[in-house]
């Protein structure tokens, strides 16, 4: 998705965002477009693990991994944006996100 935000133009001239710019705002339009995290207990406690209720196990099971998915992604949204305005070391990881 990053990619489509490049300049097609090697300079800025024309008075647009730079691509570091872009980059950082995508990544707040992401970040802010996220679901808070799951409360966990709450859930375990609404959905107890059960024989009979089977479902309820891969329920929690799957919010356990969205809220880590969703950890990842606020983490590394906001890594990167403090990398590109140099407050951070621009990892490899970091450096193909923003690519």
């Amino acid at each position: 998705m990053l990619l489509s935000l490049q300049p097609r133009s090697s300079g800025n001239e024309g008075g647009g965002l730079s691509r570091e710019d872009q980059i950082i705002a995508a990544a707040k339009d992401i970040e802010s477009s996220l679901p808070a995290l799951f409360d966990e207990e709450a859930i375990s406690m609404a959905f107890p693990v059960l024989y009979e209720e089977s479902m309820n196990t891969v329920l929690v099971q799957e919010v356990k991994r969205f809220n880590r998915l969703l950890s990842v992604m606020i983490k590394t949204s906001f890594e990167v944006q403090r990398a590109l305005k140099g407050l951070a070391v621009m990892s490899g990881d970091l450096e193909n996100l923003a690519k």
